[in-house]
């Protein structure tokens, strides 16, 4: 394989379900635990630097699916394997297996030499069998760890699956991100911490800080909110940051730009972003993309992330950046702010929220948190937009906007990223999918939010999981143009 990284990612209640069924006490009378299997259907996500394979389907190996079953040992009957080839040959899955080792309670679970054996004959038969985009994985787990490897095409061998990715808030779980590392995976030293960062180190822990520093974060956005954040995650030591916006400074601007001034007028905002983060941290890798969320090489950077930050101030782009979590199972941090100007002129509200998107918790859409009519416009074409306005569609005033609101929300924002990130913190909070900023009343409060299993994006019929099976794909021809017509992002 030419890119580094093969990962899998798996949305927490499905993790949950297979766990529960892999270390499970036997079906047969008067055994103990007997090995178990399972097939995981997933799609596949072609990355800037790697594969992700990316949950959507679990299907579990009852009894009858099993020609032998043992404490040690199974095999699984013939009609069982030719469903889970069949789907994946005709619905374009690929797959990952996964079977237990219930005897094995190390904290280095790994395949054994018949495993193995199994693996060097079937890999490559099954290669030769599916197209090119066809990727086979597979998973041994025991009580307390596990270990994973894949068919690697280009070099005609099995390597070691960096990571197991488990994204989502579950029953048994407040975790929104673990990272479980499998025990061929090559050991990666530990980012050693920088003078920089020692005296944030007490409260957030050492821990944190290195998973901070490999940390892929894609802000999208850099306006008041956005200019905050990218500089607070710089300063706390995020290693990796993703800046996307298509938009230069403008005058007016300044008042709520962290840093930009006069002299700052016409350039873009990503390049000053990105200078500046390089003065803050000279070891962070900063990738500036001047192009709008809906362009294709911003959505490949976004699609890579193992966390992104919505800066954004139109429903167009929460909608793309809604899909973008679902579809590829990446948390998503929204944040926005907001007044409201009474009769007489009057501060009537103001304040904002910072809500997270994962499995489990819901999605934008089902929140209520985009307009479809407002997404349909921000997804237009020029034209359209043009035409839209001559009829007084989208002449909005600008909405007003004053820093100290930006960085009240911009903190509680990144605050969240590090409770995310954090091995420590974020056992000891419950998740919570929206918290609400009241300025006039200077308190931050959770809202209850529950995810809709009917949700046509998040819920059960949803598109969790599908990634590069139906990417978003956002060409002139692919976007309604009629007025007041809900944007297509194509499903299955």
């Amino acid at each position: 394989m030419n890119n580094s990284r093969f990962e899998i990612v798996l949305p927490s209640d499905m993790w949950q379900e297979l766990h529960s069924h892999l270390i499970r006490k036997s079906d047969r009378v008067g055994c103990e635990q007997d090995e178990q299997l399972a097939f995981i259907l997933v799609a596949h996500n072609l990355t800037v630097d790697g594969i992700r394979l990316v949950g959507r389907e679990l299907l579990l190996a009852e009894l009858d699916d099993f020609d032998y079953q043992s404490t040690s040992s199974l095999r699984p009957n013939s009609l069982f394997v030719t469903r889970a080839l069949t789907r994946c040959r005709q619905e374009g899955w690929s797959l990952v297996e996964v079977h237990s080792h219930p005897f094995d309670s190390s904290s280095s679970t790994t395949f054994s030499g018949i495993d193995w054996v199994n693996d060097e004959a079937k890999m490559p038969s099954l290669a030769k069998m599916f197209p090119g985009d066809f990727h086979h994985a597979t998973m041994v787990v025991g009580q307390i760890a596990l270990d994973a490897h894949f068919y690697d095409r280009h070099s005609a061998g099995i390597l070691p699956v960096t990571a197991v990715r488990i994204v989502g808030s579950s029953a048994d779980s407040n975790e929104i991100v673990q990272v479980l590392t499998p025990t061929s995976a090559t050991s990666q030293t530990k980012t050693r911490i920088s003078g920089t960062h020692e005296r944030q180190v007490p409260l957030i822990g050492k821990a944190t800080q290195q998973a901070l520093a490999k940390a892929r974060v894609v802000i999208v956005g850099l306006g008041g909110l956005g200019s905050f954040v990218s500089l607070e995650l710089a300063h706390i030591g995020v290693g990796n940051l993703v800046l996307i916006d298509d938009d230069v400074i403008e005058e007016s601007n300044l008042n709520r730009l962290l840093g930009a001034n006069g002299s700052n007028v016409g350039q873009s905002k990503v390049s000053f972003y990105r200078n500046v983060i390089q003065r803050i941290a000279p070891s962070a890798t900063v990738t500036a993309m001047q192009a709008s969320i809906f362009d294709r090489k911003a959505l490949e950077q976004a699609k890579s992330a193992d966390l992104i930050l919505g800066c954004v101030d139109n429903h167009g782009a929460r909608l793309v950046l809604n899909h973008l979590s679902v579809r590829y199972v990446i948390p998503l941090i929204d944040a926005g702010t907001g007044a409201r100007i009474g009769e007489d002129d009057t501060l009537d509200r103001i304040g904002g929220q910072v809500q997270v998107v994962a499995p489990g918790m819901g999605c934008l859409e089902c929140r209520g948190f985009i307009d479809p009519q407002r997404a349909a416009f921000d997804l237009a074409s020029p034209e359209m937009q043009a035409y839209e306005r001559s009829h007084g569609y989208g002449t909005e005033e600008p909405a007003p906007s004053v820093i100290f609101l930006n960085g009240v929300v911009a903190s509680m924002q990144v605050a969240e990223v590090v409770r995310i990130m954090s091995p420590t913190l974020r056992g000891k909070s419950s998740s919570r999918a929206i918290v609400a900023y009241d300025a006039l009343k200077q308190r931050a409060l959770p809202v209850v939010s529950q995810s809709s299993p009917i949700c046509v994006t998040c819920g059960r019929d949803g598109v969790t999981g599908v990634a590069d099976l139906a990417p978003i794909q956002l060409h002139s021809s692919e976007v309604r143009r009629s007025p007041g017509m809900t944007p297509q992002l194509p499903g299955l």
